[in-house]
């Protein structure tokens, strides 16, 4: 009997175990630590392939326009007010695996908080991360499409998948009032990724998100005690962006070229 073995990949010497059970000893060959991790890494791999599968299936490949989809770090022109989020950004998308909490981007109109955000995820999809980018209004419109007869999905498809990604980033919320069904897909989202990293940018404050999520559009409560509030801001950093918008700053300067 062979007391031990070396591992053809690692070249490691892998001994026999010697276990006494019910008064018996036997002397199993252990698989070697390197065969393990192999699979188990090629079972992650699965794992990931089907989930981004399962992913595109239900959300297919044009949420995010063809402007956000170029959007890079690269291409971002930091104004002031806008460094740190620049940064942070970054920093978010080279070490997304280190990172603990998403981050919630908001200020005034153009300052860049979506091109941040495309910026990261275009970067992580690159590497494989299942990642999902959609604007709120985009995501309420197609859970009511599914309301239809002739729809294949129902509204569940599209939070489950929007649970189960890796990465989620909603753009625009605020945009519009809630309706009381609108809040519930979305108290269902993020309630359901706590562990997982979500993205958001808004234009309100939290102040006055808050109170977005407080009252319908007709004004009705939705949600009187801030338990959606409480719970977004247990999942992302808030990040304030100041400054002018970038599309009056290119304004400017093309005027300015052509004085």
């Amino acid at each position: 009997m062979a007391y031990a073995y070396c591992c053809t990949r690692c070249r490691k010497e892998i001994r026999r175990l010697e276990i006494k059970l019910l008064g018996k000893t036997i002397r199993p060959l252990p698989v070697c630590k390197c065969v393990s991790e192999d699979a188990e890494r090629r079972r992650q791999e699965r794992e990931l392939a089907n989930k981004r599968d399962y992913i595109r299936r239900v959300y297919g490949e044009g949420l995010i326009d063809d402007d956000l989809k170029r959007s890079s770090f690269d291409n971002f022109i930091p104004r002031e007010g806008s460094e740190k989020a620049y940064q942070m950004a970054k920093d978010f998308a080279l070490n997304f695996k280190q990172q603990s909490a998403g981050m919630y981007l908001f200020g005034p109109v153009g300052v860049g908080k979506s091109h941040l955000t495309a910026a990261i995820h275009n970067h992580l999809s690159r590497q494989g991360i299942a990642s999902v980018y959609i604007d709120a209004p985009q995501l309420f419109g197609l859970a009511k499409s599914t309301f239809n007869n002739s729809s294949k999905k129902t509204d569940q498809d599209y939070v489950q998948a929007a649970i189960r990604c890796e990465l989620l980033t909603l753009d625009e919320i605020g945009l519009t009032p809630l309706s009381q069904y609108e809040f519930d897909l979305l108290f269902q989202i993020i309630n359901g990724r706590k562990g997982r990293l979500t993205n958001f940018t808004s234009n309100l404050g939290l102040e006055e998100l808050e109170q977005w999520f407080k009252y319908d559009r007709n004004g009705k409560p939705l949600d009187p005690h801030g338990r959606l509030f409480d719970r977004l801001l247990g999942q992302a950093q808030p990040i304030r962006l100041k400054g002018e918008s970038y599309r009056r700053y290119l304004a400017k300067k093309r005027l300015a070229g052509g004085e």
